[in-house]
């Protein structure tokens, strides 16, 4: 796994700063540019030794200690450029990183933070920066980092083997947790958690269950012996966690020049955890400061293309939030959809605000940015990070469909499922809230609500 260092700096690192620290690194050493900025060192045998990403203007400052941890966050300067050097981690690839981080920090002023000291035999030279090793299927990106972010280094080898078919699997030691972003990718189909034990194997970081490597496949299920695997010693750990609140939004917007695009992640954080987001951005570290006019031109430029952000809260107000934004278009350019996702976290079961959760579906509607919604609670860290631990499933809190949907069924009949639903909002733009049975079990619950849902489905349509 790879050795990554971060040069937290005081000025912009221009061309001629990262020239001169690039030379540091050693005369005899080769500078290769790749797309967006990036920049490789490689040695005389053309190995890589180090990859420097373009540094970006740190405006959300919380992002410093929500990823790198609080001791990086003392002391940074009041301006404040995040520069992240990916290296490969032998005794060369360390020095080269260092030289160029410690350079860029000498000249520009500034700290530097560097991971745990990965791992050279979980490397390998492969085509993109990130990717430390392949299957025929999958590719492997391993970190060494007690905070394991959905960054750019990962988002863009998703993109470059989505052509290829290939799936994420993500290395780490046991000491690592992920983020909620990066959680989130690694659930989908065929991609994996891949937790080192610290005995010479390995086991899936959701499940539990043993894995062993697959020339075809990647990592996969260990399940030779025959007999029904266990899950890793400590994996079930029940020891208190905290609590997550988990929020599913889709909303569709109409035709319309500037839909109010994010403006539906406003209403829920607003409403769930009492502050706006503190920042956002297309990957984590989220640095830019929450500016829904700025955030919107972006994705208006990127149309038709699809945008996916991800924003976080703030680290002294309210509680810790982090999430996702998917905004698609229409082929006509002009309506939108968005698909969001976030976690809350709280000290215990006892502090979710459930009580606010009819209000927001109130907003919501009123503003027309309910399509569907769906909330559910899990155990959870407080701080919205996931350790390679049993959970639990997450259990359904409750739904709602919005104005265009409740006409769509007709309120009559979507008042008549299985479930009680609580009419919200005024005539003409009212949401119908489906709380899902508070005494039940997880699975009744969630049996309710699919029940709920096939009901709807089975409405005339008008």
């Amino acid at each position: 796994m790879s050795y990554d260092v971060v040069a937290l700096l005081a000025a912009e690192p221009g061309m001629v700063a990262v020239a001169h620290s690039l030379r540091d690194a050693g005369a005899d050493l080769a500078v290769r540019p790749l797309d967006g900025g990036v920049v490789q060192l490689r040695d005389a045998e053309a190995r890589v030794l180090a990859t420097l990403e373009p540094a970006q203007l740190v405006e959300s400052r919380g992002e410093v200690s929500r990823l790198l941890g609080a001791e990086a966050a003392v002391n940074l300067p009041d301006t404040c450029w995040w520069a992240e050097v990916r290296a490969r981690p032998d005794a060369a690839g360390r020095e080269a990183a260092h030289r160029v981080a410690d350079g860029l920090a000498l000249r520009l002023g500034g700290g530097v933070w560097t991971s745990g000291p990965g791992d050279f035999s979980l490397w390998e030279e492969t085509g993109h920066p990130a990717v430390e090793f392949e299957a025929e299927e999958a590719f492997v990106v391993a970190q060494d980092r007690e905070v394991v972010p959905l960054s750019s280094w990962i988002t863009d080898a998703v993109s470059a083997n989505a052509l290829r078919g290939t799936v994420l699997q993500v290395l780490t030691p046991r000491s690592s947790r992920l983020t909620h972003g990066l959680r989130t990718l690694i659930t989908q189909p065929m991609a994996r958690w891949v937790v080192l034990d610290g005995k010479g194997g390995q086991f899936d970081g959701v499940s539990g269950l043993p894995l062993r490597w697959d020339r075809v496949h990647g990592y996969v299920p260990d399940a030779r012996n025959g007999s029904a695997p266990e899950p890793a010693c400590g994996f079930l750990d029940i020891s208190p966690l905290g609590a997550h609140l988990l929020v599913d939004l889709a909303v569709r917007h109409g035709a319309s020049f500037a839909p109010p695009l994010c403006r539906a992640v406003e209403l829920v954080t607003g409403h769930l955890a009492g502050v706006l987001p503190a920042g956002w951005g297309p990957h984590e570290p989220a640095l830019a400061p929450w500016d829904r006019e700025r955030l919107v031109r972006l994705v208006r430029h990127r149309a038709p293309r699809t945008a996916v952000l991800q924003f976080s809260g703030h680290q002294d107000a309210g509680p810790p939030f982090t999430g996702g934004a998917r905004v698609s278009w229409a082929p006509d350019g002009e309506r939108a959809a968005e698909r969001i996702s976030l976690a809350i976290g709280f000290e215990d079961e006892g502090a979710l605000p459930l009580g606010a959760l009819p209000g927001l579906v109130e907003a919501l509607a009123a503003e027309n940015l309910l399509d569907v919604l769906h909330v559910r609670r899990a155990r959870g860290r407080r701080d919205v990070t996931f350790e390679p631990r049993w959970h639990g499933l997450a259990a359904p809190v409750g739904m709602a469909l919005g104005p265009d949907g409740v006409r769509r069924a007709g309120e009559e009949h979507a008042l008549a499922g299985p479930l009680r639903g609580e009419p919200l909002g005024e005539a003409g733009a009212r949401a119908i809230w489906y709380p899902a049975p508070a005494e039940a079990t997880r699975q009744r619950a969630a049996e309710a609500v699919a029940a709920q849902l096939r009901h709807l489905t089975a409405a005339p349509r008008s």
